[in-house]
């Protein structure tokens, strides 16, 4: 039967690391600063200011689940488009002018239109089945900023991005100011009609409301979370902030992230037929995997591919590993990834493991310094560290990065 420590619940320990590496890639998704920064001083410099959240597109099309469309609003235009447009053709003025009194008549409108000579006018009110005048203009507004809003997006990570929106998105012209989208959504808000509350309404909540973004979900697994904090830490030093950015998913990105200069690959497949031609498995060892159904590595953790050669390597490839484990853990792994991970004739690479908490005898950087000085130029380079010295690995390795053109 064991306690916590001082009385402090053991729930409350575990949690505390987990939360801060929430924290610190959320604040990468939203372009802001970490409390964790200093780990990570090797960033390029961003010349102009952030228009809006990196994350905060990505999240409207690709990101957030829309309960009525069953999944994200990118995933179903067709479906929405067609919905729109059927809804537009609801639309039913509630005031029309007839020469006939066929409806109840309103007489203040009726007798501020004026005498008329050639013949009788009156202003008639609508049943109110359809559209409201309020309704409608939300929904050709909101058309008019979700066309921009997508085509923006789509550009910006190389994705198609040609809507048929028809005429419902003539009407409608820039600038989008946050009057008017607070103005639409309060009308989507409040309607009846299921699009409006479910799809306009709830698109309109990231840009109206940035505590939504705070809520970006992340994996509940720890050594996933600790994956990504690894990853984000890695990307402050390698890439400018990105301006616009699509997050990972492995059915719509194949989990690869795009940065100025850099390509990330988190959780990478490897193809099994590579792994068991490498060196640790070639031979009888490959034949007993396969008849006794072995496991092996299928994923490398973390990849960055560099779209040139930086200080004379091509890449980093990265085991992590959360916990109590240590250094000689990762081992087998980076030798299988570097073995069997697709790779340019020629290339070298930084070879890294990172583990959460190091049980080094000595400095890192006094580690660091008798590896680095004796790297032969042509052979990739291994080393290990902690996660809270990513940056002093890489200031090491690399020097001070300089920004990228």
């Amino acid at each position: 039967m064991g306690g916590s420590a001082a009385g402090v619940p053991q729930e409350s320990v575990s949690q505390a690391p987990t939360d801060a590496w929430k924290r610190e890639i959320v604040d990468y998704l939203l372009g802001r600063w970490s409390v964790a920064a200093v780990v990570v001083p090797l960033r390029a410099v961003q010349q102009s200011k952030l228009d809006h959240p990196p994350i905060r597109r990505w999240w409207t099309f690709e990101g957030k689940q829309y309960t009525m469309l069953g999944g994200p609003l990118a995933a179903h235009w067709a479906t929405v488009i067609r919905a729109a447009r059927r809804l537009d053709e609801t639309f039913n003025p509630r005031l029309r002018v007839s020469d006939r009194t066929d409806g109840v008549v309103d007489w203040g409108h009726t007798l501020a239109r004026g005498p008329y000579t050639l013949r009788a006018e009156y202003v008639v009110r609508s049943s109110g089945i359809g559209l409201s005048d309020e309704e409608r203009a939300a929904l050709r507004g909101w058309v008019g900023w979700i066309r921009n809003e997508w085509a923006g997006y789509a550009t910006s990570v190389d994705i198609e991005h040609d809507l048929e929106w028809g005429s419902l998105a003539t009407d409608i012209e820039s600038p989008f100011t946050d009057e008017r989208l607070r103005r639409w959504a309060h009308t989507a808000r409040q309607s009846r009609w299921p699009l409006l509350r479910n799809v306009v309404a709830e698109s309109l909540r990231p840009v109206l409301e940035p505590e939504e973004l705070d809520r970006i979900p992340l994996p509940p697994d720890r050594a996933k979370l600790f994956e990504l904090v690894c990853l984000v830490r890695i990307a402050r030093c390698l890439a400018p902030p990105p301006r616009e950015l699509r997050w990972l998913n492995r059915d719509t990105t194949s989990n690869v992230l795009r940065l100025q200069g850099t390509i990330c690959h988190y959780q990478q497949g490897l193809d099994r037929k590579s792994v068991l031609a490498t060196r640790d498995y070639a031979g009888p060892l490959a034949k007993a995997v396969d008849a006794f159904g072995l496991r092996i590595p299928e994923y490398v953790d973390l990849a960055f591919d560099f779209d040139a050669s930086r200080f004379g390597f091509d890449g980093l490839i990265v085991e992590v590993k959360s916990g109590s484990q240590q250094y000689d853990a990762t081992v087998a792994q980076l030798r299988t990834y570097r073995a069997a991970r697709p790779r340019r004739s020629g290339s070298r690479y930084l070879i890294w493991g990172i583990v959460e908490r190091p049980d080094a005898p000595e400095a890192i950087e006094d580690q660091l310094a008798r590896v680095v000085s004796k790297a032969a130029d042509e052979e990739d380079l291994w080393v290990f560290s902690g996660a809270d010295d990513i940056g002093v690995v890489l200031r090491a390795v690399f020097g001070d990065l300089q920004p990228l053109p």
